[in-house]
């Protein structure tokens, strides 16, 4: 297996996204829900039709095994939040240094989260540093 972070985060949970796909597209072809055409691009309704069966399904494989559902649900909820915080920090890395660089005093913690977008106080962060840099 080669390096999963070799491209940044963002690429790495872009690679996730696929493994998701891959199995959602399997488990979609043993179920006889074969919506995927293995891209990225899939219809809200559909992911939440069959990725919620796929969960269920996983859930009742656990409790089959003796293991509480809710520790597939936290353990899975618990690797997307740190895999999704790896993303951020690198996208807002650039921003980090530029204002050290500026004389900026800048943390992870100002940056604001609109969607999939870092706000710093509501604006963009270039056109945060550059008012500060002023």
């Amino acid at each position: 297996m080669t390096d999963l972070y070799a491209d940044g985060a963002a690429e790495a949970n872009r690679t996730r996204a696929h493994w998701a796909v891959t199995a959602l597209k399997a488990f979609g072809s043993e179920t006889g829900q074969n919506y995927l055409d293995g891209t990225l691009d899939v219809d809200g309704d559909i992911l939440g039709e069959l990725g919620g069966d796929l969960l269920a399904d996983l859930l009742h494989l656990a409790r089959l095994n003796g293991c509480a559902p809710e520790i597939i649900i936290s353990a899975g909820l618990m690797h997307f939040a740190a895999e999704l915080d790896e993303e951020r920090a690198e996208e807002i890395e650039p921003y980090l240094e530029m204002a050290q660089a500026g004389g900026v005093e800048l943390s992870p913690d100002d940056f604001k989260w609109n969607e999939d977008r870092p706000t710093i106080e509501g604006r963009e962060p270039a056109e945060w540093l550059d008012h500060m840099m002023e």
